[in-house]
């Protein structure tokens, strides 16, 4: 799993990046600031890199040319 988050000064957009069930990575996008919340699904994607591509672009367009701050989460081992 991959996380990131840009913000500006109203608004924070959190973006995760999961393995998807059948094959690929889902992107998923949750938007706050000025007391709303709102997740939303933003495609399966091939890779890890495109997912990011896909978020940076969204995140440019949403918060007038925000970079995403990438945290990548250690899988679990059992």
């Amino acid at each position: 799993m991959v996380n990131g988050e840009a913000k500006d000064d109203k608004e924070l957009v959190e973006f995760s990046i999961e393995p998807f069930v059948t094959a690929g990575f889902i992107l998923s996008i949750r938007f706050g600031g000025d007391g709303r919340h709102n997740i939303t699904g933003a495609g399966v994607w091939p890779s890890v890199e495109k997912a990011k591509q896909i978020a940076q672009t969204t995140a440019t367009k949403l918060l007038h040319g925000a970079t995403i701050t990438w945290l990548k989460i250690p899988s679990k081992q059992i």
